[in-house]
């Protein structure tokens, strides 16, 4: 009875054909790739699905697995570092030129691709497969048909049980989410950019309510993926900022950034905001100029158009506007943070009565951070884009330090603020190709640098109390002396004072709040 029951069941297994194990592992390397959490579950459903298309329809079964494979194989990299499909990767898509493009496809390690090579040769190899003799419709079949359906209405059950609604878009398989997940957020990312579109050519509406500037000259340096913990001044691990640790003024230990991608964070941060919606009309440059200051804006960031993104929108809005980087197809070149320098100098140059706001925008320490230092660092911290990373905060320290002392020797009164946009995540951690990469999981993603150093500052003051870039309108109305109807102010920014719970806007578009996000301690291993 023993040995009929073995025989019988090793008939079974090798009865199998290993097409299924084949389509198996391609549905799990097709649901890692396109960015969602592994899923044994749709891995099993969706391998279901490719076998039962074989047996009914195998021509559709090949046109699913080429696009499917091509896609995944395309997008695994981008997949591994950044997640899903969300609205900041299609802002980022929309937003990014061909310069930024090709540094994010040389921060993903060589194996990434790797993978991406063997995911396609996987599709290739199943639209080789030839079709052979038809099989009947067995209970097997049937037991796929009905798990890979059930699988289907699982997502949306649960989203019906925990108060949602039912909509069959909502289902679990990887491969119909992504396709589900492009068209809700590029949807949403081009209603964004046509409300910024008409809101931007409209007219501000501040109530300036009163001009009290106590310095003449007003300069905002925005930097860029500064984490705050990679800074010494503000207790990093090492000593890469010797000037902003030294200087006299403010320095705030506890600044959390509005968002974690550069559009959203600035947009969130400059402009006006209104149920959680920019008002891009009003921001901090309409504001200068209708309380009657002269406003310049700088930037080594790129431009694609006037107004397709949140910071060419606000910029646009100045006085007098220069980006370093026009963002069409010839703007590949490295441009230096430093070219800012000489443009204020020239501003600095000439007597002016009117109060003055100065924007410099940097590229800061964006990755790919060895493109920002040619290479080059200092010392040695696990990886060699770590070290070009920490390279790169010193050398925006140099830039301040340059530009201070330019407005000391100005011989006019000054303010400056210096803070950045968001922060960082590690990728890779603890291996020889590790770098940093844009994220919104962990409180590092937000804990960024802000600093305001001005010509009267007698001592090195550290401010411990949280702060947030949603309130940053408050703050630079108390800054600039410009009071408005539309801003009101809780507490004073620049004290001690209780500013109340932190919340930040993560790539989905959701209110998070701070306190609940993980941490993603930098890692200090030197060689």
């Amino acid at each position: 009875m023993n040995l009929s029951l073995k025989a019988t069941l090793l008939t079974r297994i090798q009865g199998v054909s290993p097409w299924v194990g084949f389509y198996f592992l391609q549905s799990l390397l097709i649901n890692l790739a396109l960015g969602y959490p592994f899923s044994l579950l749709y891995a099993a459903a969706f391998a279901c699905v490719l076998l039962l298309l074989w047996r009914t329809a195998p021509r559709l079964q090949k046109a699913l697995v080429g696009v499917c494979s091509l896609i995944a194989a395309l997008y695994f990299p981008f997949g591994q570092t950044y997640g899903s499909p969300n609205f900041n990767t299609l802002l980022a898509l929309h937003s990014t030129n061909l310069q930024e493009s090709s540094e994010i496809l040389s921060l993903f390690p060589w194996y990434s691709y790797l993978v991406s090579l063997f995911i396609f040769a996987l599709g290739v190899v199943a639209l080789r497969r030839k079709k052979g003799e038809k099989k009947r419709w067995s209970s097997v079949d049937s037991l796929c048909l009905l798990f890979s359906a059930a699988a289907f209405f699982v997502a949306p059950v649960q989203n019906l049980t925990w108060g949602g609604k039912f909509k069959l878009q909502d289902t679990g398989y990887p491969a119909f989410r992504f396709i589900k997940d492009v068209i809700v957020n590029n949807n949403e990312v081009i209603d964004e950019q046509r409300r910024m579109a008409e809101l931007s050519t409209m007219k501000d509406s501040w109530t300036v309510t009163a001009v009290k500037p106590r310095y003449h000259l007003y300069v905002m340096v925005i930097g860029e993926s500064a984490r705050r913990d990679a800074l010494g001044a503000f207790g990093g691990h090492w000593n890469n900022t010797p000037f902003a640790s030294s200087v006299n003024g403010y320095f705030f230990t506890d600044y959390v950034a509005a968002s974690g991608s550069t559009q959203k964070s600035l947009g969130l941060t400059l402009n006006r905001v209104v149920d959680q919606r920019p008002q891009f009309q009003n921001n901090v440059i309409t504001l200068a100029n209708r309380a009657g200051f002269q406003t310049w804006w700088f930037s080594n960031q790129g431009q694609i158009g006037e107004y397709d993104t949140a910071i060419a929108s606000i910029a646009r809005r100045a006085d007098e506007v220069h980006f370093l980087k026009s963002g069409d197809f010839e703007a590949d070149k490295n441009t230096e943070d430093e070219a800012l320098l000489n443009m204020t100098s020239q501003v600095l140059e000439a007597d002016r009565s009117q109060p003055q706001l100065i924007v410099l925008h940097l590229m800061g320490s964006h990755p790919q951070a060895c493109d920002r230092t040619h290479g080059k660092y200092t010392v040695f911290v696990q990886s060699k884009e770590t070290s070009c990373y920490l390279y790169s905060i010193t050398r925006t320290d140099e830039l301040l330090h340059a530009l201070y002392d330019r407005l000391r020797n100005s011989g006019e009164s000054f303010s400056l603020v210096y803070f950045s946009d968001h922060g960082l995540a590690f990728k890779e951690r603890g291996k020889a190709v590790q770098y940093l990469a844009h994220d919104d999981r962990f409180q590092q993603n937000f804990q960024v640098p802000f600093m305001v150093l001005s010509s009267d500052d007698k001592a090195h003051r550290l401010i411990k109390a949280r702060r947030s870039a949603n309130d940053f309108l408050s703050f630079f109305s108390q800054w600039t002396g410009i009071a408005a109807k539309e801003i009101s102010s809780r507490y004073r920014f620049i004290s001690g004072q209780n500013a109340g719970p932190v919340y930040v806007t993560n790539f989905k578009l959701q209110k998070v709040d701070y306190t609940h996000l993980g941490s993603d301690t930098f890692a200090t291993r030197t060689r």
